[in-house]
């Protein structure tokens, strides 16, 4: 019986083997790929074999096994069934399950991971002042003043010429001069005004004025001198002295004539205009502040800062008037400047604490100051004992700022909603202007834990 056992169990084993030599062979791809061999294989490795177990009395034999009968070849081998690839089945599910699964993760952890970003623009308002600062030279008695220095005057001169612009005409012009009438009667004798005088050239002249003779007072005769002009205009009237000389007009009348100037033809000719006296002040003006700034900024300590504009003093000198006859202009400007300087750190803080007192009052708590502050000085008036009143125009722009626990509440409330529910609830959210919203994976609803919500901020300036 042992060995009827130990028998059986040999052939087990081999039978086991060679199921698992012809299942690796197949994973392996060692399967023949020939039909006929394919067959074979498959017979070989689906060979059924019969065992039988005997339970045998004391001195009976075993009955001969399979093996040592000899198979009736005329018997045709049972047709064997192929094996099926149940792995391939198994694969098959697997994959479906990990993809089932996978999807299933996805959506059940998609809300985890994903995040959003939340863009504000806080409201942005511009604050303006205006104020009234005197800078004293000297000791600060008040907060409402700032420290500041008087620097010594500068005096400086500069020159230059321009050519003139305008343009002048002048119609041709007679000859003038003087007629002087002599009475030799006893009486007054009145040659009137517009008298036609005839020189010795043939010249013409007319009297301008009436000439009131006096009578002759032995031994001097009685005279009297009256403007006149020549009738020929140009230079052919400016007649020599002496050209008209004798008797005329009235009995006991003569008279005797001046040499005549002015007579000339029409021409055109260059004046100076204002326009030409102001370009080269202008130009002037502007090289004499450059310079004398920068006179000025040697005197100027550390921390203060140069009051502008200059007090000064002008004076313009030009050597021709406009409307003078001239090609060109020589215009010297002369300047004298008082500098005074202001504590530049003590005006900032001024201006700064105006405009932060401006922004509670107009806009309330929750804002603060974004950007730089922008002063300028409108009006500088001098005072006494040399102080000086400024007029400042102070601008800056003024964000709201929201603090760490708001941050947290805006969180919270538009965690989980979604990007158009998110919006509405930001935009009604007093100290917030424009709101733009980002969603991680394409989702449109926010994440529910306010730790993947991120917030910020674009201050405009």
């Amino acid at each position: 019986m042992g060995d009827l056992s130990k028998k059986v169990q040999e052939d087990i084993n081999r039978i086991l083997s060679h199921v698992d030599n012809a299942s690796s062979q197949e994973k392996n791809g060692e399967i023949p790929t020939k039909p006929e061999e394919r067959e074979e294989t498959e017979q070989t490795a689906m060979r059924f074999v019969d065992i039988h177990v005997y339970h045998l009395q004391p001195g009976e034999e075993a009955p001969p096994s399979n093996q040592d009968q000899q198979p009736d070849s005329s018997i045709p081998p049972a047709p064997q069934r192929p094996k099926k690839r149940r792995h391939i089945t198994f694969i098959g599910i697997g994959v479906c399950l990990i993809f089932l699964i996978g999807i299933g993760s996805t959506l059940f952890l998609s809300p985890l991971f994903t995040t959003a970003t939340i863009t504000i623009i806080p409201m942005s308002k511009q604050i303006v002042t205006t104020n009234t600062i005197p800078v004293v030279n000297g000791q600060v008695t008040g907060e409402q003043q700032i420290p500041g220095n008087t620097l010594a005057p500068v005096t400086m001169s500069q020159a230059r010429t321009v050519a003139a612009t305008g343009k002048g005409h002048q119609d041709a012009q007679p000859g003038h001069g003087y007629i002087t009438f002599y009475n030799a009667a006893p009486y007054t004798q009145t040659v009137t005004a517009g008298t036609l005088l005839t020189g010795a050239d043939g010249v013409q002249i007319v009297t301008d004025r009436d000439a009131v003779i006096p009578p002759v007072s032995y031994p001097m005769l009685g005279q009297a001198s009256v403007p006149a002009h020549a009738v020929l205009t140009g230079p052919g009237g400016n007649i020599r002295a002496n050209d008209v000389y004798g008797p005329c007009c009235r009995l006991n009348v003569s008279s005797v004539n001046s040499a005549f100037t002015g007579g000339q033809l029409a021409r055109d000719f260059q004046v100076v205009t204002q326009s030409d006296i102001d370009t080269a002040t202008a130009s002037l003006k502007s090289s004499l502040n450059q310079s004398i700034q920068a006179a000025l900024k040697t005197q100027v300590q550390s921390g203060q800062t140069l009051l502008l504009p200059l007090f000064c003093k002008q004076t313009i000198i030009p050597d021709h008037q406009a409307g003078a006859e001239a090609t060109q202009v020589h215009v010297i400007v002369s300047e004298a400047c008082t500098g005074a300087t202001y504590n530049t750190e003590s005006l900032h803080r001024f201006v700064t604490k105006q405009l932060d007192q401006q922004a509670r009052r107009q806009l309330g708590e929750g804002y603060v100051q974004s950007g730089t502050i922008e002063s300028t000085i409108i009006k500088a008036t001098p005072e006494e004992h040399g102080s000086i009143t400024l007029s400042v125009r102070s601008t800056a722009n003024y964000s709201y700022q929201f603090t760490q626990e708001q941050q947290q509440q805006i969180k919270a409330r538009i965690a989980g909603k979604s990007k158009a529910q998110a919006t509405s609830i930001l935009l009604q959210t007093p100290g917030v202007q424009t709101v733009s919203c980002s969603i991680s994976q394409g989702s449109d609803q926010l994440p529910t834990n306010v730790n993947s919500i991120q917030l910020t901020f674009l201050v405009t300036m």
